[in-house]
């Protein structure tokens, strides 16, 4: 399968007919789609959790679409949750930072945590961060940082990882 017939495939199911998908932008609906599906192609560290905390900081972008698209859903036999934060935090699973919010302090409160952390900022992965949107003409891509995945202490699987565009952090 080519990668952009995998990618169509990962993402069919989760933003065809969603309730309330009028109401965010495409990029918002194609972002939220791959928030819950990235959930589904990594590990956390064995963890005694109840659920798996999708964390959005500051504004919520989304609207109630990534809550519609994970209502009901468990990945890896655990229930999803969405949260908006205003302050970084250490339990989040998962960590959406916009371009609205103030990602150096969201990221320094997930360091060293078990959080994916994902950004759409420009050069977010050579920063620090773990996953990154960006533009490609019409579409949305993402690229993955695997040296602050590793930091993380997660792993992310590797059909996830031959879709994406791989960046190295930057040298301080």
């Amino acid at each position: 399968m080519t990668r952009g017939l995998l990618l169509t495939a990962l993402l069919f199911g989760a933003v065809q007919g969603v309730p309330g998908a009028q109401e965010v932008t495409r990029e918002y609906r194609v972002k939220a789609a791959y928030l819950y599906n990235f959930v589904k192609y990594v590990e956390w560290p064995d963890t005694a959790k109840g659920r798996i905390l999708i964390c959005i900081a500051g504004q919520n972008p989304f609207g109630t679409e990534l809550d519609s698209l994970i209502r009901n859903e468990r990945v890896h036999g655990v229930p999803l949750a969405t949260e908006v934060i205003i302050e970084g935090r250490t339990d989040c699973d998962v960590l959406f930072t916009p371009s609205t919010s103030n990602i150096p302090v969201y990221l320094k409160a997930a360091a060293g945590q078990p959080t994916l952390t994902i950004g759409e900022t420009p050069r977010f992965v050579q920063q620090g961060g773990m996953i990154g949107f960006y533009p490609d003409g019409v579409n949305i891509r993402f690229e993955i940082n695997p040296t602050a995945v590793a930091r993380g202490q997660l792993r992310i699987s590797s059909r996830l990882l031959q879709l994406a565009r791989i960046v190295e952090p930057e040298e301080r």
